[in-house]
């Protein structure tokens, strides 16, 4: 390192240097000597402090085990984050996916299935090799009714809701997961199955202080990201709520079309390169977050 005083400026190579006589140095001009060293320090930590501050953020990465959990309504509703699933499981997390219903209304014309358990058992084998394509655990299935018998009454919904509590209490418990997300309050398409699981999960959540999961997420589509002319009517979110912002590579979203392409029972392959290039379009290599029911200061006014 280049010391202040090792050679003064004026000292060109080949010329001898006679050192100033101590007594020709005056108290002013010892002074103002020593405010240049000192102001010459100050801009040097100073440039060090600046540095240190226009550095590239911290990257978060916790040491040990990790454990994500994503609870969606329907096998085939993980599509919407499973390139962040396929990501995260790649980098050694331990990936859990539940599905609250069993999707046994979701008829379509070119699978030609009856509604009913046939269907729910088909939908039950596509939920798991959507999984294992995603290289994540085996899904987590509630085995609750598709619209959860809402078309019976309110009693039947009521103990279908108190079941799907119960079951996600018991997970945040079992599986003691580090992050949990879900569905946004829109449920992305407004399903109401789907609006209920994020009503539920929140609600459990919220319910106590929790050592484990930590932190709850929504995932969203930021508004002004969809296409003016999208077949596909999705809710979205201002971006100013979305501080979460997750990169995801072509390897994830590969491995998120090969695991889209396991619901064979609810899309045609053409449906599905469709709609996987829409949202891989729309989110431009990012899946985005918005925090849910976190802490905050207490204080004695709403404004």
């Amino acid at each position: 390192m280049n010391r202040v005083h090792d050679k003064p400026p004026s000292v060109t190579a080949g010329k001898n240097y006679s050192a100033p006589n101590p007594k020709s140095i005056t108290f002013e001009g010892y002074t103002r000597r020593m405010s240049t060293a000192f102001l010459r320090i100050l801009v040097f930590l100073s440039l060090g402090l600046i540095s240190s501050q226009c550095s590239k953020p911290e990257v978060q990465s916790p040491t040990g085990p990790r454990t994500l959990l994503a609870i969606f309504a329907h096998p085939d509703d993980e599509a919407t984050v499973s390139p962040v699933l396929a990501k995260y499981a790649a980098e050694g997390v331990t990936v859990y996916l539940a599905i609250a219903t069993d999707g046994r209304y979701g008829i379509t014309e070119h699978a030609k299935i009856p509604a009913g358990d046939s269907l729910a058992a088909v939908r039950a084998e596509e939920a798991k090799c959507a999984a294992e394509k995603l290289g994540i655990q085996p899904p987590v299935l509630f085995g609750l009714h598709d619209q959860l018998k809402m078309g019976e009454g309110f009693g039947p919904l009521h103990e279908q809701l108190n079941t799907m509590r119960d079951k996600v209490k018991e997970l945040f418990n079992t599986l003691q997961p580090d992050v949990v997300i879900t569905w946004d309050a829109s449920g992305w398409t407004g399903h109401h199955d789907h609006r209920l699981v994020h009503a539920i999960v929140t609600d459990v959540f919220q319910s106590q202080s929790w050592g484990k999961p930590v932190q709850l997420y929504y995932s969203a589509i930021p508004t002004g990201n969809l296409p003016a002319d999208s077949p596909m009517q999705l809710a979205t979110t201002d971006s100013s709520y979305l501080p979460v912002r997750i990169p995801v590579s072509d390897t994830d979203y590969e491995k998120a079309r090969e695991s889209w392409h396991c619901h064979k029972s609810q899309y045609t392959p053409e449906t599905i390169e469709g709609m996987h290039q829409l949202i891989k379009g729309s989110l431009k290599g990012t899946a985005y977050f918005m925090p849910g029911a976190h802490a905050s200061t207490k204080k004695n006014s709403l404004f």
